[in-house]
This record gives structure tokens, C-alpha cells and sequence, in this order.
């Protein structure tokens, strides 16, 4: 591993969100993005280019003022990744996250999601302060997450066409309270998650950690600036406050960051963190799929 690669993954672990760019080719996208819209046709009757059919179906896409997503996504992701129409970005993808994490440290699973979002109906971008949660529970004595998700850029993607904001840094935050308020023999959680940490855990009924839904309430608290991040505030003040300035706790950064990127991108972000989704006040479709890393013995 080069200094580079140590430096990428160091920063990976203090904030838990990394860009990678250009790491398929776009000749690569455009192909798995045509594919992917000529199946949103086929069955919604959805075409990228005509806007008057994204909302002719009133039940679907679905969503609230901020975005709009198309339920019914999963038998496409599926008949895509059988018919081999994401082999070509998979296998570029794979090295770019050995060559951070370690050869062969994580394997990609079989299911791809989409997080194709349409427009909704607000005209001013702002930090969002409602639904933020984080995706995988806290495991006391264990750096790592039990997976990773990596973020696939189809096109160009800005915070304003409705980007996943994410708390970087909040999975070092949640560590520290999990060694306070972290329960064992928590087996439901444990059960719930056997697909990811079967293997990882000797003893998994023994393993001490926070459940995700206990996350976010001790932060607001305990600390002002979590506290303001799930309050109403001007867009203007907002954006200043937790996107340029941000904030340290206990030595720890941290500060509300858009995954946005460039046709062909991607980000590796830790599920720990916390996240929510913003509003797609553009014009157009945010156009990014999602596939799931999981960690080896």
C-alpha cells in the first residue's frame, strides 16, 4: 500500500466518507446507464429525456417535497447484475477499494440498489435537519464498520439534485458512546444483521454495542451543534454552520458533507455515519446506484 493509499484510508477512518475519482470509465457508464433506462421504460414507462413521463404515474415515484423515488426498483437491479450488465463497473471497482482497504479485506455482495430520485417541489437547497439515521449498529472494541457502501456515479451529480448528506466523522462520535451506553446480548440486533458479521464475532451474543436508533439522540444532547443540525434554520446560515465550518467534539471533526461526483466516481462512506437525504430541486434525476461491501475474516 503506498503512502497515498495509507493517507486515503486514514482519511477514510477519521471521516468515514471518500471520494474516488474517475474510477470507471465513462464510455463504461454510459452503457451501464443506458441499459439501466431502457429497463425504467420498459416497465414504468419513464424516459430520462421526456420530463412529462417521470410524474405521469401519481402513485410512483414516491416521496415528499425534498425528492421522489421510484419504488419497484429491486426485480430491475436484479435482472441487470444476472444478465451481467454491471460485471464491466464491478471489476473496475474492486480494485479501487483493495487498493485502499487491503486485498481482498472486503467482498462485494450480489444485490445493487438504485437511489434514483426525481425532483420534488422545493425551489431552495438546504442542509436537511429532518430523518437523519445511521444504517449498522456500533460494536464496542471494533474500529470498523461490518460493511461499506459504496456510492456509483451514472452522470454528475450536484448537492442540489438531492446528494445523500452525511455527518463525517459521526461514527467516531457514536464509538465513544458505545463504550457508555452500549448494551450485550442484544440478539435481535445480532440476528438481524448475521449476514454481515457471521464469522467476524467468536462469540456474537457476548458482543457489546449501539443499537442505530440510539445514536442520534444522545449526540443532540450532548452536543449544541447536533442539537441546531435537527432544527429549521435560513438555508444561508445552515450551509455556513455545518458545511464550511463544522465542528469539533472531544478532538473529534465534524461536518455535513453532499456526496457529490462526476460520472464515473465513486464514494465509499461508513453506514455508521450518520445520513439523511437532501432536496433534488434541480431539474433533473439523480442518477447513482449503491453496492454493498462486506468485510472478510
Amino acid at each position: 500500500m503506498t503512502t497515498t493509499e495509507l493517507s486515503k484510508l486514514e482519511d477514510f477512518q477519521n471521516k468515514g466518507v471518500l471520494k474516488l475519482s474517475n474510477v470507471i470509465d465513462v464510455e463504461k457508464i454510459v452503457d451501464v446507464r443506458t441499459h439501466f433506462w431502457h429497463e425504467i421504460n420498459l416497465k414504468f414507462g419513464i424516459n430520462i429525456d421526456e420530463p412529462s413521463t417521470w410524474f405521469s404515474n401519481a402513485n410512483n415515484p414516491v416521496g415528499n417535497a425534498r425528492a421522489k423515488r421510484l419504488n419497484g426498483m429491486g426485480s430491475i437491479m436484479r435482472d441487470l447484475k444476472a444478465s451481467g450488465k454491471f460485471d464491466d463497473i464491478e471489476r473496475a471497482i474492486k480494485p479501487a477499494i483493495d487498493n485502499v482497504f487491503g486485498a481482498h479485506a472486503w467482498r462485494p455482495l450480489d444485490l445493487w440498489y438504485s437511489l434514483l430520485s426525481f425532483p420534488g417541489s422545493e425551489t431552495i437547497w438546504n442542509v436537511p435537519h429532518k430523518s437523519w439515521h445511521s444504517d449498522e449498529p456500533i460494536v464496542v472494541g471494533d474500529a470498523n464498520s461490518w460493511s461499506l457502501f459504496v456510492f456509483v456515479f451514472l452522470d454528475d451529480v450536484s448537492a442540489d439534485m438531492g446528494a445523500t448528506t452525511v455527518v463525517s466523522g459521526s461514527h467516531r462520535r457514536a464509538e465513544s458512546l458505545a463504550k457508555a451506553l452500549g448494551t450485550s446480548n442484544n440478539e435481535a440486533l445480532i440476528n438481524a444483521f448475521e449476514s454481515v458479521n457471521s464469522g467476524l464475532f467468536e462469540n456474537p451474543k457476548d458482543v457489546t454495542l449501539l443499537p442505530m436508533d440510539q445514536v442520534l439522540e444522545p449526540l443532540i444532547q450532548e452536543d449544541p451543534w447536533f442539537h441546531e443540525l435537527v432544527n429549521e434554520g435560513s438555508p444561508d446560515k445552515r450551509i455556513q454552520r455545518f458545511m464550511e465550518e463544522g465542528s469539533t467534539h472531544n478532538g473529534i471533526e465534524q461536518k455535513v458533507v453532499p456526496l457529490t461526483g462526476a460520472a464515473g466516481d465513486i464514494i465509499v462512506f461508513d453506514p455508521r455515519c450518520l445520513h439523511t437525504f437532501s432536496a433534488n430541486i434541480s431539474n433533473l434525476p439523480r442518477q447513482i446506484l449503491r453496492l454493498d461491501f462486506r468485510r472478510q475474516l
